[in-house]
């Protein structure tokens, strides 16, 4: 995803080995009349070594609104128009924009971020005490995540748990934490779990979390965000932060809103790994991630 036109985003992903489609949603997002444009070049690598590049081009079709299922295989777009061709590279009113060198010198940011908590926030205030969340995901087939990059937060603290193993921990809501950790080794099943704890008025989790993966020789992550496809547990069970618990049946988090909410605001995000503070009162005791220092 991407929401500064000014700068280009950088993606690597692995190919199915027949027939692939990029399709893309794009937004206009001012109310009255403006410039729009998309732009993109795309390089291909075969197993044989060669090289291909698809560039934005009249031979894209475009349509002015979304079909469902308009990005699938399957979807028919012969009937939609061929693209209009604004102007090259480097044509007015955008001109020369920011390029990524790569895939994965594309930041990790907090802005697609949401805070989340339980379903118990009344008045903006939660009651005091912990709550645990959960996220799982499995990876498409052939894919390996080797390492995960964190960016956390919590009003007011948390320690959070990768594979079971203990990542880091913050009890300062007022600035976000990063954290780098290694998966040793690499695994298509990832589970991430935080203990957090209230002391009083609101409450919320929020976090932006990247994977490395070993299938492609470009950096190809993944990267994913809180929000309601998150699991919460307002009385935290034993082993709820192993990589084999199952928290399918908890309820969906609740999401509170965007990064930038009041009351916390643009929290500020360190550029380099942060120092992790003991576990917070509570937390599960668990041994060490590979953490980056």
């Amino acid at each position: 995803m991407g929401h500064n036109f000014k700068a280009a985003e950088a993606y690597c992903i692995r190919l199915a080995p027949d027939c692939n489609v990029f399709a893309v949603n794009a937004t206009n997002d001012l109310a009255v009349r403006n410039p729009a444009g998309l732009l993109a070049t795309i390089q291909i690598k075969y197993t044989d070594g060669f090289t291909d590049t698809i560039v934005t081009d009249a031979n894209w079709h475009s349509f002015t609104s979304v079909p469902n299922g308009f990005q699938n295989n399957d979807f028919d777009d012969s009937a939609w128009p061929p693209a209009t061709i604004e102007g090259n590279y480097g044509v007015s009113p955008w001109n020369a924009v920011t390029i990524p060198s790569s895939a994965s010198s594309t930041p990790l940011t907090l802005s697609d971020a949401n805070w989340i908590w339980t379903n118990e926030v009344s008045g903006g205030n939660a009651p005091v005490g912990t709550r645990a969340f959960r996220k799982d995901i499995t990876l498409p087939t052939g894919q390996r995540a080797t390492s995960a990059t964190f960016l956390v937060d919590a009003d007011n603290g948390y320690t959070l748990y990768l594979q079971g193993n203990i990542v880091g921990s913050g009890d300062d809501f007022t600035s976000a934490q990063r954290y780098v950790a290694d998966l040793e080794p690499s695994v298509s099943q990832i589970s991430i779990a935080a203990f957090t704890a209230n002391t009083g008025g609101p409450a919320g989790f929020i976090a932006a979390v990247e994977l490395e993966m070993e299938d492609c020789d470009c950096g190809s992550v993944t990267s994913f965000v809180t929000d309601g496809t998150w699991k919460y547990s307002i009385s935290p069970p034993s082993g709820f932060q192993n990589a084999t618990f199952d928290a399918s049946s908890w309820p969906n988090a609740v999401v509170e809103g965007k990064y930038g909410i009041a009351p916390w605001g643009n929290v500020p995000v360190p550029d380099t790994i942060s120092t992790s503070v003991a576990p917070i009162p509570g937390a599960p005791a668990a041994m060490s991630a590979k953490v980056v220092q």
